[in-house]
């Protein structure tokens, strides 16, 4: 039952550990600020090493001085007190009375100076700090006897008092039991300091602080070993952390930016790093820098295209336009003659007798219809003449929705699509300077097309929109769109999809040699054969000065 659980806490577990990762090392910043915390807890460590290093050396010292000044000195106060019976043996001559004299005052001020180094003893015995195995009551244990000593020392001193010349046998027996009695009691003093803890002897306390010193000397040497290796060990790390983090994602971008900045634009930076760090965002910025390049090429290599065409267009209309003006001068006049010729032929027979035979209307018929396509035929020479020559009127400030309003007016007379509507997005005034009857040709023609192309219900949208330095009029219809190879050549001189008979093909062209003439373009743009079309027509606000004038 309680695996369950285990393994539900387990999993909770790693996922705050992966969490802490993921805090930890998302970011640059945040891995090199990880480095650096653990570059700063090494040092830290290492310097508590060498805290410890150093209060454990002021200890050796501070215990090398206690062990010299400090602690009790056993051996020096064993000699002090040996020399008392020491003084005894002496080789004056113990007959005459300075002799005997000079050795009391000798004996008297060992005794006093084994009582000053008994006095020092105990003092410092007094001020040693109780080890653990020793407890309040074994100090109480050790003063008493060494009080005790002053007794013996007391001891000695009175046995000066023996001090006599020896003059006879008897007071040699004596100075004999005084030496006995002396070296008894120094022995007894021995024998107690002998019996005294070792924590009081200065060599134990030598022997002591030295084990501790050589237990703290191998401790610090293994930490100092440890923290050497983790220190050099961390440094690897961070060398390999710092190659894997920053140079080897450096090299690959740098490579990257080197390819791609030597024309390989559709190339794309790989992420170097599992993490969405610095260096992503840096792919990421690339990666957007060389789809702009891309885009930005792609859109100069459409330009490119666009204005070869256009050239071509324009070499193709200056051509034509060329060649039609020649051959319009050339028949205008047999067209104008034929028409007289008719209309006075047709006026002519209309006053005879006897016109009222099927064959003479069939001849008056023939007539009317010289005379009418010859009138077309004249219609279509005059407007090859406007396409060579173009409108030379001038630019002026022109109101463009109301200019299209009037297109539209006009529009509405067209009684055939009458079936059709034609709507106008824009309830403001917005002026340009353009050439009014010129445009007005364009957008009328536009129109016109639409309607042309759209059956019964359809829709014709004109919409016009202010730039900063432009204006955009499109004409929108829902009707048989165009293909691509309908779009390529729309606006070549005589080509149309029409049928044989409705159109000259010359319409768009003339449309296209006007928005030229303006500065402006014009664009065709439809999705495919039955989505509808769309021309698209920008103009500047004011004309460059050479179209002005």
């Amino acid at each position: 039952m309680d695996l369950p659980q285990n393994l539900a806490d387990s999993r909770l577990a790693a996922l705050n550990d992966w969490e802490v990762g993921v805090f930890l090392f998302r970011s640059i910043r945040r891995r090199l600020g990880s480095l650096f915390a653990g570059a700063m807890l090494l040092i830290m460590a290492m310097a508590g090493i060498g805290a410890v290093g150093l209060m454990w050396h002021q200890e050796a010292v501070d215990d090398l001085d206690f062990l010299l000044h400090l602690s009790p000195d056993r051996d020096q106060l064993s000699r002090s007190i040996s020399k008392i019976s020491e003084s005894l043996f002496s080789s004056l001559d113990l007959r005459q009375l300075a002799a005997v004299q000079q050795q009391r005052m000798t004996y008297l001020g060992h005794v006093e100076d084994a009582r000053v180094s008994l006095r020092e003893f105990r003092r410092r015995v007094e001020t040693l700090p109780a080890p653990p195995e020793l407890n309040r009551q074994q100090r109480y244990q050790v003063l008493p006897r060494i009080d005790m000593i002053y007794g013996e020392l007391d001891y000695l001193a009175s046995l000066a008092e023996g001090l006599q010349p020896l003059s006879t046998a008897e007071e040699k027996v004596r100075q004999f039991e005084l030496r006995f009695e002396a070296s008894r009691a120094v022995t007894r003093i021995q024998r107690s300091l002998d019996n005294l803890p070792a924590y009081y002897m200065t060599s134990d306390w030598g022997e002591l602080s030295l084990q501790k010193q050589h237990r703290r000397s191998e401790l610090f040497l293994s930490c100092l070993l440890y923290g050497t290796g983790t220190v050099m060990a961390f440094s690897g790390v961070m060398l390999i952390c710092g190659l894997r983090w920053i140079s080897v994602p450096l090299c690959s971008i740098a490579k990257g930016c080197t390819r791609i900045a030597n024309g390989d634009t559709r190339f794309r930076l790989t992420l170097a790093s599992r993490w969405e760090d610095e260096f992503a965002d840096l792919v990421s910025g690339v990666n957007c820098m060389a789809d702009r390049f891309l885009q930005a090429e792609e859109e100069l290599q459409y330009k490119v295209r666009e204005r070869s065409e256009q050239l071509i267009r324009s070499q193709k209309l200056a051509s034509v336009g060329f060649l039609a003006a020649g051959v319009a001068h050339e028949i205008n006049n047999p067209l104008s003659a034929i028409t007289v010729a008719a209309e006075s032929l047709e006026m002519r027979l209309d006053g005879l007798d006897g016109m009222k035979s099927d064959d003479a209307r069939e001849a008056m018929e023939r007539i009317a219809m010289i005379r009418r396509e010859s009138r077309r035929c004249g219609d279509i020479t005059r407007r090859l003449l406007n396409f060579s020559h173009g409108d030379k009127a001038g630019h002026i400030p022109t109101d463009i929705a109301e200019l299209i309003h009037e297109v539209l007016v006009m529009v509405q007379h067209l009684g055939r699509y009458a079936d059709r509507t034609v709507t106008f997005e824009c309830d403001r005034s917005i002026v340009a300077e353009v050439n009014a009857a010129q445009l007005k040709q364009v957008i009328l023609n536009l129109i016109a097309n639409g309607l042309q192309a759209t059956t019964a219900g359809g829709r014709v949208i004109v919409r016009l929109q202010e730039l900063v330095d432009s204006i955009v009029v499109a004409i929108e219809d829902d009707g048989c769109g165009m293909d691509e190879d309908t779009l390529h050549h729309i606006f070549d001189p005589f080509f149309t999809t029409k049928e044989a008979g409705q159109g000259t093909g010359l319409g768009l062209s003339i449309t296209h040699r006007i928005i030229e003439n303006h500065a402006g373009t014009i664009t065709p743009i439809s999705n495919g054969l039955g989505c509808g079309s769309t021309f698209q027509i920008r103009l500047p606000k004011r004309q460059p000065q050479a179209n002005a004038a």
